[in-house]
């Protein structure tokens, strides 16, 4: 990007959609974002600040919430954007036909009512005092009346929204994504008057994203682990502590990891700080809970987290290196030398040479014979939401809002796993994991009103589920990327561990 040039070009891969009712991953939340804006949006420090909606309250119980929004905005195509909007586009979220694995973000809402043109007030089934940050996700934005029904191909490729871009054509599927400024958006107008995005092979794609940015194709890269020490060394690298984790989820419902020997032994054979000296050049931190250090931040006060590993040989202390003790917890699970384990993971993002280290780690440590399933994205999730999922597969998580609710419910709560009539989870639970204790301190967390009793019942949760081992920590996430700081300035790593398009500037030159 130069100043007589302002468009922003980068790379990602296929997204599985940029239309609110399915957006999800990092690629498809990159467009949905640029494309729509919600009640709230978060500040550079993550916290929440007034967007469409300029005020919002809930009732003591906090099973009413009241939104009251701004007057005269409105969508790209100059629709005013009201309390009907919002319900239009949460109802067409909900929409049995198009089944959508995000409308967990939805579950609790008993309804959503547009009083009048600027006040939305929405009923949960059971008290939330942060539903408020919910709304961050992009299934709750507005839509307007020309988005029809959710499977709507035509919208779903060409959204209208009320963000501070809009398409400049239809979404050129596994070719590219192009954004225009839209000159009609309610915020600061933007300095990139255009965003083209690259779409890129899933197999090669970070490799290929880094490489042309190395060239100077793009303005913009993530970076592939094994990249990042040449990377840090760059003017534009980038790096920030997230709120999420990478981590392997065990298949409960079925042998060999409905046992809690089984999954001890495998979390206990794992050797995380030396995955991440050697692959990722240091720059991680191991996990030892399930909560990422970030949610110690003053907004979200969970200060006993720590990334310090917990005593080997206590009850908690199974995410710390013990080859003895994994070997005795083997045993016990009936899984000796020569035992056969399954490993899914999905190639195409950087995962293939720490994948094979660990699988050789655990056949040293506890002579399992691993064996590795190896797949695209989508394969993962078809494979490990499928009855037949057994072993365990390699997993991340990236919070679409800050709490710790995001990170708990959906990938633990009983709730959360919901198979159909063929076995197939349909829930962010893909382990199937079930414990009534852990369901009963994320409802407590829920109705506190006072924040040190809520950050305690979600510490209890957090230490339920790794006495469980319901999911096997491994590292926190840090988001490092790389951007074109001889060319453009302002620019940072959102929550979501995107750019932020409406901040960058291209860099004033002198002669």
């Amino acid at each position: 990007m130069h100043a007589n040039d302002p468009v922003f070009r980068m790379g990602i891969t296929e997204p599985t959609a940029i239309d609110p009712y399915k957006a999800q991953e990092g690629e498809g939340i990159l467009v949905c974002k640029a494309l729509f804006t919600g009640l709230l949006a978060l500040d550079e420090d993550g916290a929440p600040i007034p967007a469409t909606a300029r005020s919002w309250e809930s009732d003591p119980t906090a099973t009413t919430w009241t939104f009251t929004l701004r007057a005269g905005t409105v969508f790209s195509n100059g629709e005013p954007v009201t309390a009907h909007s919002f319900v239009r586009g949460w109802a067409r979220a909900l929409d049995p036909e198009a089944n959508t694995e995000t409308a967990y973000h939805l579950a609790g809402v008993r309804s959503f009512t547009a009083v009048d043109d600027t006040t939305l007030v929405v009923e949960l089934t059971e008290p939330d005092v942060q539903f408020d940050l919910k709304t961050l996700q992009p299934i709750f934005s507005p839509v307007p009346e020309c988005a029809g029904p959710a499977l709507n191909p035509q919208y779903n490729d060409l959204p209208v929204g009320n963000g501070p871009f809009k398409m400049a054509g239809p979404w050129e599927h596994g070719v590219a994504i192009r954004l225009e400024r839209n000159d009609l958006w309610a915020g600061p107008a933007p300095e990139v008057r255009e965003v083209h995005i690259d779409i890129l092979d899933a197999v090669t794609g970070l490799d290929d994203e880094y490489a042309r940015f190395l060239a100077g194709d793009y303005d913009y890269a993530r970076i592939p682990p094994a990249r990042t020490a040449g990377a840090a060394a760059l003017d534009g690298f980038l790096e920030q502590e997230g709120a999420g984790l990478f981590y392997l989820i065990p298949f409960c419902h079925q042998a060999p990891m409905d046992s809690l020997d089984a999954r001890r032994a495998l979390s206990a054979a794992i050797d995380r700080q030396g995955l991440i000296d050697t692959y990722f050049q240091g720059r991680r931190s191991a996990a030892h809970s399930l909560l990422s250090p970030w949610f110690g931040k003053a907004h979200t006060p969970l200060a006993e987290l720590s990334a310090d590993a917990p005593d080997s040989g206590s009850d908690s202390g199974w995410s710390v290196f013990d080859p003895a003790r994994a070997r005795a917890a083997a045993l016990r699970a009936g899984l000796g030398p020569g035992s056969r384990v399954e490993f899914a993971y999905n190639t195409g993002a950087g995962h293939d040479d720490w994948v094979k280290a660990l699988a050789r780690g655990l056949e040293e440590v506890l002579g399992w014979r691993i064996e590795l399933l190896r797949t695209d994205a989508r394969g993962l999730v078809d494979h490990r939401t499928s009855i037949a999922a057994a072993g365990f597969c390699r997993a991340g998580w990236a919070c679409d809002y800050p709490t710790p609710d995001n990170m708990l419910f959906p990938l633990l709560h009983s709730s959360c796993t919901a198979p159909d009539a063929e076995g197939t989870a349909h829930g962010d639970n893909e382990g199937r994991y079930v414990n009534p204790e852990f369901d009963a301190l994320v409802a407590r967390a829920r109705a506190s009103t006072d924040p040190a009793e809520r950050a305690d019942a979600w510490r209890r949760a957090d230490r339920t589920a790794m006495a469980d081992l319901a999911l096997i920590p491994l590292w926190y996430r840090t988001d490092q990327r790389v951007h074109a700081a001889d060319r453009i300035t302002g620019l940072r790593i959102d929550f979501d561990g995107n750019p932020t398009l409406t901040t960058v500037k291209a860099r004033k030159t002198t002669r």
